[in-house]
């Protein structure tokens, strides 16, 4: 490969770098966009010019047997440099594997260039070299990278955590697929994941929010056909906020699905009582879809919790695949509509042994129009319930958990509430607002809430404070403000 080298694709050319391009090379080292997600790119003027004169240096030694080549990649139109491309060793991977490595201005994405200029460059290396299989690493978190080795024909192979301790998806393209066509989420054919669950801990929200948000973002795209209104099934309220997956986390019963040491998924098992459970959600990367993980979560759940004789789950209505599946592993359909499907599986022990629920538990039962009054309620535990319209008078409700319910004009009256805690609450789809009267809320603290449009009428407001600041001189501000 000599000075002279380019290749021409349709939208873009790549050519090698010269000296000159530094001022061009320096300006898209300096965007974020780049840099963030490649931090080996924030060079000093001094680093740079060193290392545009290795790059320009090594075209003359390019070695067929031993590929190590980058290039510029240019706009046809405009002629500006506007991103670059090459393939080349990488410490953190096999000695064997070269890596492809691309970067593109941000004035200049989501336009298809960038996917041209892989193409291009990985055409011509399986034409002229001796090589017959690339690579390509990309970061979890980085859904555009992904989709250019998508685009470029590469097929997903596993999910590793690199010696720079990041977690990486791992590509690879071979000589002899290398077609161009897409692949996409849901069209890998490499051989089934081994997996392995995990008990999630605090530290794991952050992670599972991220996954979690990839696969239901892929379910809507796949099966909303535009619709906005979507059933919570193929819409999970909640799903991409890391809040709510710290209180699955913490209250309920939720694990990490793990292949190769890396996160790839998600479950989490509503308990409902003794002997009967509720599975939430089963969630996996779309990446690593279509390798038999779903099934294996399934059975491995199972195994984690063998008191457990009754399982039930909802899914979609629209979600054919979903219903296939559940049924394979011996779900039954208890009911059916356009939003929701209803499933149970009961487990046979050969003793004939269903349902333990205990004396004390009420699972799935009908508490229509029900009054809880002059009763201990401690360490009560009601969740995943509808309670709408009822009533609940002189209890003590010390250490109770009320969660994931649906509360709408449900009345609390004359109860002592002396250190709860209400934490992601919501108006639910009606918006209908909540009327506090006559109670005693003196040192509360409200935190992150939405208190537009809230009124205050004939409340004793004595030491309260607002961002910091006590009300009494915000109103002194105010009358001074009229002067």
């Amino acid at each position: 490969m000599n000075h002279g080298f380019t290749i021409v694709a349709n939208s873009v050319m790549l050519r090698p770098f010269t000296l000159q391009d530094r001022a061009a090379l320096t300006t898209l080292t300096h965007q974020p966009e780049i840099t963030d997600l490649l931090p080996d790119w924030k060079m000093t003027e001094e680093q740079l010019s060193e290392f545009l004169q290795f790059v320009v240096g090594g075209y003359e030694q390019f070695d067929p047997q031993d590929v190590r080549i980058m290039l510029a990649v240019i706009h046809q139109e405009s002629q500006r440099l506007i991103g670059w491309c090459g393939v080349f060793p990488n410490d953190m991977l096999d000695s064997s594997d070269h890596e492809v490595a691309y970067a593109i201005s941000r004035d200049y994405r989501n336009k298809g260039y960038i996917t041209e200029a892989v193409r291009a460059l990985t055409t011509y290396l399986f034409e002229h070299t001796s090589l017959n299989r690339i690579v390509g690493i990309v970061k979890t978190y980085n859904p555009a990278s992904r989709k250019v080795l998508e685009h470029t024909g590469f097929q997903y192979v596993n999910r590793r955590r690199l010696s720079d301790g990041e977690v990486y998806d791992y590509f690879e393209l071979n000589s002899t697929d290398s077609d161009g066509e897409a692949t996409g989420y849901g069209q890998n054919k490499s051989k089934p994941l081994s997996i392995n669950l995990r008990r999630a801990e605090q530290e794991d929200a952050v992670v599972l929010t991220e996954i979690c948000t990839r696969a239901f973002d892929h379910v809507m795209h796949v099966w909303a056909n535009g619709e906005q209104k979507l059933d919570s099934n193929l819409c999970p309220p909640g799903y991409n906020a890391v809040r709510l997956h710290e209180y699955v986390i913490r209250e309920w019963d939720y694990y990490v699905v793990e292949a190769d040491g890396c996160a790839i998924g998600g479950v989490s098992i509503n308990v409902l009582g003794h002997g009967i459970a509720r599975l939430d959600k089963i969630y996996i990367d779309p990446v690593c879809q279509g390798r038999g993980v779903g099934s294996q979560v399934i059975r491995q759940i199972e195994t984690v919790f063998p008191h457990i004789l009754h399982w039930r789950l909802e899914t979609s209505g629209r979600q054919t695949s979903n219903h296939h599946f559940y049924e394979k592993l011996g779900y039954v359909r208890m009911y059916a509509s356009e939003s929701e499907y209803g499933y149970e599986k009961k487990i046979d022990t050969g003793s004939g042994q269903h349902d333990p629920i205990q004396e004390h538990e009420h699972v799935q039962a009908n508490l229509d129009s029900m009054w809880y009054s002059s009763s201990t309620m401690r360490n009560s535990r009601i969740t995943d319930c509808n309670m709408s319209g009822s009533k609940l008078t002189n209890l003590k409700m010390t250490e109770m958990l009320l969660a994931d319910l649906r509360l709408t004009n449900t009345k609390f009256e004359f109860c002592g509430l002396d250190g709860a805690q209400f934490q992601d609450t919501h108006l639910g789809t009606d918006r209908v607002p909540m009327q506090w009267r006559h109670c005693d809320l003196e040192g509360s603290r409200f935190v992150d809430c939405d208190l537009s449009g809230v009124e205050l009428a004939a409340c004793q407001v004595s030491g309260m404070k607002i961002n910091g600041i006590p009300l009494e001189k915000l109103m002194e501000a105010y009358e001074l403000s009229k002067a």
